[in-house]
Order: structure tokens, then sequence, then C-alpha cells
């Protein structure tokens, strides 16, 4: 169990670079940068990050506890 929520956490980590690329970045190199975009790109970046390191703390303490 604590190997697959680290593995989630790191899906989640990869999910959060495709956004950062997809909804932030790009539209910056493009010129159509718009401040809502870019705002939501931000939000769901943060939490994206956010939830992937808590599942991979909550594998870590799993895995500590199993030992």
């Amino acid at each position: 169990m604590s190997e697959m929520l680290k593995e989630l956490g790191k899906l989640f980590y990869n999910l959060a670079l495709l956004v950062a690329g997809a909804v932030i970045i790009q539209p910056l190199v493009k010129g159509h940068f718009s401040v809502k975009s870019f705002l939501l790109g931000s939000l769901a970046f943060v939490g994206l990050v956010f939830l992937g390191s808590v599942l991979i703390v909550a594998g870590e303490k799993l895995k500590d506890g199993e030992d």
C-alpha cells in the first residue's frame, strides 16, 4: 500500500508538470497570455504538487509503520 501511495504521488507530480507546461508556459511563449488561465493553471499546479507531496509522505509513514 505504501508503494502505491508513493507512485500515485509521483503521478500527481507529473500531472502538475503537464499543467505547468500546457496552461502556464505555452501560452506565455505563444503570446496568448490570459490572467485567468494563468491563475487557474497556477492553482492547479500548486494543488497537484501539494496532493502529490501528501501522498508520498503518507506512503513513507505507512512504510515506517510496517517495519
